[in-house]
């Protein structure tokens, strides 16, 4: 075996596994010595809550846990839907108490083909036109299928008594009877953990800000779908604004089959490519995430090609053994990981990361320039994008 094949080997296989160890050893030593018990703080009532919705009112599966919040409750839906739509989401929003938001977009909305988006402007768009309407001091964003165990209220209370601007929360996935379900539970609480090191790691299904560092966030968006989140925290950073962490448990539903898992993470990874690629500029802000983030997009050759040269010299015994030190290392750093939570599942945790970075993260780049090309967005981060203040039009929302 030639002396390439060998760096190659140490780089892309061993090196990029050691490296995310390392990134979740420092979330793990963090937490462990912050405080990791949820103290609820004094509610805090005066909040908005909204939830994008369009496409197929079907994808509004939390009606009955809004219900307690009535006409907090801003439904964020767009003008070019169907007159069924229009029809169902106004008896909904009229039999809860609901207030119902339209937003303008350039085109009309998909999303009738059963499956849901994982791109376009539209959601992002919606929020932000919806924003101007929120006259309270604090605002909650749910996708329309999320839920929370504690009042939102409690929420909003920990962001008032730690005087943050935006927080991100812990997603715990439910449904863990799958597989695949299963290695994805240990794979969100570490990025879970991470949160507590990297508070600007935002997710889209749940986070809460004060409303009018919210609205300025959003005024400066670019709209790119994947990554939406991750931006909300990098742009409040860039602004000034406080970003924190609140240990807020919510429910959340992973894809647990294959395909709907395998459609996900292509996105997911067409916004990493976004992130860290062609915003890359932002790596001296967060030198170690985007370092992380840009050798798994850019390592992506050199780990096919050590892939390839693995593949031919099998019959070599020293090429083995070299395997089987690689994977013996990658299995006990993932059982030092997950050792609180052992499960039989961490010895297939070596396959899993083969297909993501193997797979995956090279497919992530055709998906980053179909979904730019698609929606005629780059996706490009500015904190001094300029904007202009929209004054909403009386005829947007709907009090119901």
């Amino acid at each position: 075996m030639s002396l390439n094949p060998w760096i190659g080997l140490a780089i892309s296989v061993l090196t990029l596994p050691l490296l995310f160890t390392l990134v979740d050893m420092v979330g793990s030593v963090r937490a462990r010595n912050a405080r990791a018990d949820y103290a609820p703080p004094t509610p805090v009532e005066d909040f908005e809550v909204l939830v994008p919705i369009y496409g197929s009112v079907r994808y509004l599966e939390n009606v009955d846990f809004l219900r307690t919040y009535g006409s907090r409750v801003l439904l964020c839906t767009t003008t070019t839907e169907t007159d069924e739509f229009n029809r169902e989401l106004d008896a909904i929003a009229q039999a809860n108490g609901f207030r119902v938001f339209r937003g303008e977009v350039s085109r009309p909305s998909e999303g009738r083909s059963g499956k849901r988006q994982t791109g376009g402007t539209i959601r992002d768009r919606v929020v932000r036109d919806a924003l101007e309407w929120v006259r309270a001091e604090w605002v909650v964003c749910l996708d329309a299928d999320t839920t929370t165990v504690r009042p939102l209220s409690e929420l909003v209370g920990a962001l008032a008594v730690r005087k943050l601007d935006l927080a991100s929360i812990r997603l715990v996935p439910m449904n863990t009877r799958r597989l695949l379900g299963r290695i994805q539970a240990h794979e969100y609480r570490l990025a879970m953990q991470l949160r507590r090191v990297v508070p600007w790691l935002v997710s889209g299904a749940c986070h809460a800000a004060r409303t009018e560092a919210h609205r300025q966030i959003m005024r400066r968006h670019s709209l790119f779908f994947q990554g939406n989140d991750v931006e909300l925290g990098i742009l409040a950073n860039a602004l000034g604004y406080r970003v924190g962490h609140v240990p807020f448990e919510v429910p959340t539903i992973v894809p647990d089959n294959f395909k709907p898992w395998w459609r996900q993470r292509l996105a997911w990874a067409g916004g990493e490519v976004r992130l860290y690629i062609v915003n890359f500029r932002f790596a001296r802000r967060h030198p170690l995430v985007w370092a992380y983030g840009a050798a798994t997009v850019l390592l992506a050759p050199l780990r096919w090609i050590t892939a390839a040269e693995l593949v031919n010299d099998l019959g070599c015994t020293m090429s083995t053994a070299v395997l089987g030190v690689v994977m013996l290392a990658y299995l006990l750093l993932a059982f030092y990981v997950h050792w609180n939570t052992r499960d039989s599942v961490i010895w297939l945790m070596p396959l899993y990361g083969a297909v993501s970075s193997l797979l995956i993260s090279p497919l992530g780049i055709l998906w980053y320039v179909k979904m730019a090309r698609a929606d005629r967005n780059a996706g490009i981060i500015r904190p001094r994008r300029p904007h202009r203040a929209q004054e909403p039009a009386q005829s947007g929302t709907q009090r119901l």
